[in-house]
């Protein structure tokens, strides 16, 4: 006889707020004053990210990430986390877009028992800071995501395997 099947852990994703996403970074927003440019038909908000890229000689690199509807259905397995030591990483869902930014501290190692989950709706944006353990990235059914990251000679991405079953729901 095998062994039953361990109870996977269920996380909601819950809404995006800067308050509860403070401790993993911050929210890609627009400051308080804008400035009027194009003939005053447009408010232009500068530095709305906080970019950590450029350490160990690091540049900004801007990517469009796709991914498809049949490998992005809820609910969604949590497989793996990742962090990037050296640099943070921003992600913009493009259009109609939705994505996860599914999350477990930033200590030596994944904090699985702290697994939070938020969903980032259409027209928001997030960007990690650096040491941060995320899970790849997960979308809401088909999408592109703009992603700025750290480029450099060397790639800076350390992976964990999951070691508990855990499974992320809408909410």
């Amino acid at each position: 006889m095998s062994a039953p099947e361990p109870t996977s852990r269920v996380v909601l994703a819950q809404p995006l707020t800067a308050r509860a996403f403070a401790p993993y970074g911050d929210l890609l927003a627009p400051g308080e004053a804008g400035r009027e440019i194009n003939f005053g038909t447009t408010q232009r908000f500068d530095d709305v990210a906080r970019l950590d890229v450029e350490e160990q000689g690091g540049r900004a690199c801007v990517a469009l990430f796709r991914t498809d509807a049949q490998t992005h259905r809820a609910p969604y397995p949590l497989r793996a986390f990742e962090r990037h030591r050296l640099g943070s990483q921003s992600f913009i869902p493009l259009g109609a877009s939705r994505c996860l930014a599914v999350l477990a501290g930033s200590g030596d190692t994944p904090d699985e028992a702290a697994i939070v989950a938020f969903m980032i709706e259409p027209g928001q944006g997030v960007t990690l800071r650096r040491g941060v353990w995320h899970h790849p990235l997960i979308t809401v059914g088909a999408a592109d995501v703009l992603v700025i990251e750290r480029a450099a000679a060397s790639e800076d991405c350390q992976v964990m395997a999951m070691t508990t079953r855990v499974e992320v729901r809408l909410g």
